[in-house]
Formats: structure tokens, C-alpha cells, sequence
């Protein structure tokens, strides 16, 4: 069952961002490099999304809930799929950065293998989604390691169907130097609350010892994520335990240097070890927290890499082909209200004068109200397909 850790006594605040009103606007603002190149969207998990749903853009819905909820005060849910899409994604920039040092770990081919997946309809009808679950298929037939596809695919107490497809295009996305990806269409007869179990974050833990066959950089990787998942799977075990709750306050703070840039240190920087380019950003020179003797590096948060992934793919709607791109990931923020009482403080410190010395940075006091509102935050992942512009 879930399992609720308090790292802080104070009480959370009212979130304050903007809920997205459609899967259009949430993609224009989450996948802006993608969005440039839509003319189109085909299809999404989001398609009935409105206001109502309190969905938030964020580029890394991940890493901006877990920060968002540190900094502000806000109450925090993470589930398995979360952590897992963003290891996975951190692996996919890796693997194509340096797709020919690693090929021979994943094909046995030399340049890129079309695959191709069939199925009834037309663009209009297609279930894009199926399809790529499908493509993982044609993947893993091609692939030397037979068991990447399950160590891959997520399979935990709380995985959605849109996570199974959100993991299907991740998989094709980090594949993609070494297939290229068509799906053709033909008319025919119609037929901070860790949810999930224990289990699942063991499972987590246990795919992590397949990282370092991917080479040096990944497992550097897997040797940050290592004492994050062992907390995780603690977590479970006593979320009381003092070291638990000492854990969970290193998750993540902001550190603004005045005029300079704003640096995120804490663990979750372990999510955030390779940029979109596949370039490793890790360095033990700025470390910004300790986990049981590992150190994690601190991160300029204009640099904080996205947390999705996106491959070209071709659809032949019978006969008319049409160049498309698939994206998935962590892009967005759910909210919700705990019915916890808000604080209506807008800060947590301020510089306060006494009447001798120098000015202090001082813990300010909460305000707590009779007040209640969207004071929790959840990562979301999600997929689109869109027709690339001309």
C-alpha cells in the first residue's frame, strides 16, 4: 500500500499555477522544440483535457513537481512510473549520443533496420498507442538482448495504459540510431505519497544493476540512482525512521546566487545526469548533498534537461504516407487539494534588521489559515503523435 513520509512539519501552500486547457496548450508549453515543428496533432493520452483536469506544463514534470513541492511547500505524490520514465528518458539521451560505441550491446545490424507495424484504419481511426506497444515488439525481435524489452516496459501496481504506451515510445526513442519506425494503415473489415507497492520500487531497484552494461557514463548513473532507490524501498519499511525523513529533505533546493544563476542541488539531480545531447553534467566537484557517501552534483536550473523523448515515425494510411513524431514523458503537473489547511506566507526566510549587527536571514513563521486549495502536486506522463510540418 501507498506510503506517506512527513520530512517537514510546517503546512502546505496553495499552488499557484496555471492548469492547461487542452492537450494543445499543454504540448505547445511543455514540448516547445516540438511544438515548432507540429502542424498538426494526431493523436494524444491527453485528448479530452481541460482546465477542470489541473494539469500544469512543465518541460520536466518530474523534476519541477518534486523542486516546486520542496521550495514552495507543497504536499507531493511520486509513482514508480514516475522515477522509472526518468531514468529511462536520462538513458535515451545517453544511448543516442553514443549509439555507435553502444551498438553492438543493442544490434547486431550496421546502420538503421526499418521496422514496420500494420494495422486497419486510417489516421483518423488508428490506435496509435497500440501500435507503438506493438513496435517494442518488432524492437525486441531485432535486438541482441532479449530481455531489454521487459526490463524496459513497466509492469508495477500503477501502471496505466498510458504508461505502457508512454514506455513503448521512450524504448523506440532511445532505439532510434538503430531503427528507423513505420506504421501502415490498411482498410479492412472493422472488428511525495509513493503509490503503488514495495514491490514495485524493489523492481526499480533491481533493473538498476542492467545500467552498467550500457558503459562507463551509465554506470556512473546507476551508481547515483542506487542509494535514491534504496531510500525509496525504505521508505516502505518506516517512514518515520529518522534517516528516511533525513533523506527525503535533501530531495531537492534552490540555491540563487543573487544576480548569478539559480542551482538545483539535492538527489534529484541523479535524474538529470545526461542533457537532451546525451552529454553527461555530472561532476563530484559541485556537490551539492551527500546519500550514504555518494555525492550529487548540482545543476544550473536553466540546464535541467526535458523529460520526454520524441522519434520520427512514418504512418502509410493506405498508400498516403505522412511524416510524423511521437513524444512521451514526464510533461506535466497534476494538482489536487490534501484538505490540509493552507499557509498563506508567500516565503519560508526573509532578511530580518536587529537593532545592532548585521541583517539575518530568518525562518519566517507559517500563517496557517482556515483556508484549503490545490496544495498537491503529481507528476504526469503522457504521449502525442503529430504531423511534422513541411
Amino acid at each position: 500500500m501507498p506510503v506517506t513520509v512527513r520530512p517537514a512539519s510546517h503546512p502546505p501552500r496553495q499552488w499557484r499555477g496555471h492548469a492547461a486547457t487542452s492537450a494543445g496548450t499543454l504540448f505547445e508549453a511543455s514540448c516547445r522544440d516540438e511544438a515548432k515543428r507540429c502542424k498538426k496533432i494526431i493523436q494524444s493520452s491527453f485528448g479530452d483535457l481541460t482546465a477542470a483536469d489541473g494539469i500544469t506544463t512543465s518541460s520536466n514534470g518530474f523534476i519541477y513537481a518534486a523542486t516546486s513541492a520542496y521550495n514552495q511547500h507543497h504536499h507531493l505524490t511520486i509513482r514508480p512510473e514516475d522515477v522509472w520514465f526518468a531514468i529511462l528518458t536520462q538513458l535515451s539521451f545517453y544511448i543516442n549520443a553514443n549509439a555507435e560505441d553502444l551498438r553492438s550491446l543493442f544490434v547486431a545490424h550496421e546502420g538503421q533496420k526499418e521496422l514496420e507495424v500494420i494495422d486497419v484504419g486510417t489516421v483518423q481511426s488508428a490506435d496509435f498507442g497500440k501500435l507503438a506497444v506493438q513496435m517494442t515488439g518488432e524492437i525486441e525481435k531485432n535486438v541482441v538482448d532479449s530481455g531489454l524489452r521487459d526490463w524496459i516496459m513497466p509492469n508495477f501496481t500503477t501502471t496505466t495504459q498510458t504508461d505502457t504506451i508512454t514506455a513503448a515510445i521512450l524504448m523506440m526513442g532511445s532505439m532510434q540510431k538503430y531503427f528507423s519506425y513505420k506504421m501502415s494503415l490498411l482498410c479492412g473489415i472493422p472488428s511525495v505519497t509513493l503509490l503503488g507497492e514495495k514491490a514495485d520500487w524493489a523492481a526499480i531497484r533491481r533493473r538498476l544493476e542492467k545500467l552498467p552494461h550500457f558503459g562507463q557514463e551509465a554506470k556512473q548513473f546507476s551508481n547515483l540512482l542506487t542509494p535514491v532507490l534504496d531510500f525509496l524501498v525504505r521508505t516502505f519499511e518506516k517512514a518515520d525512521d529518522p534517516e528516511v525523513v533525513d533523506f527525503w529533505s535533501k530531495i531537492a533546493h534552490a540555491e540563487n546566487n543573487g544576480s548569478g544563476p539559480t542551482y538545483l542541488s539535492g538527489w534529484l539531480t541523479a535524474f538529470c545526469f545526461w542533457d537532451g545531447d546525451g552529454k553527461s553534467m555530472y561532476s563530484d566537484r559541485a556537490s551539492g548533498c551527500e546519500i550514504n557517501g555518494t555525492k550529487y552534483h548540482k545543476l544550473d536550473m536553466d540546464d535541467i534537461p526535458v523529460g520526454y523523448v520524441s522519434v520520427p515515425v512514418t504512418v502509410d494510411d493506405n498508400g498516403h504516407e505522412i511524416k510524423t513524431r511521437m513524444v512521451a514523458g514526464s510533461v506535466g503537473i497534476a494538482t489536487s487539494s490534501s484538505g490540509d489547511k493552507l499557509d498563506t506566507s508567500w516565503t519560508h526566510a526573509d532578511w530580518y534588521n536587529p537593532p545592532f549587527g548585521k541583517p539575518q536571514y530568518k525562518p519566517v513563521e507559517p500563517e496557517v489559515s482556515d483556508m484549503m486549495g490545490l496544495d498537491s502536486l503529481q507528476p504526469v506522463s503522457g504521449w502525442w503523435i503529430y504531423e511534422v510540418t513541411e
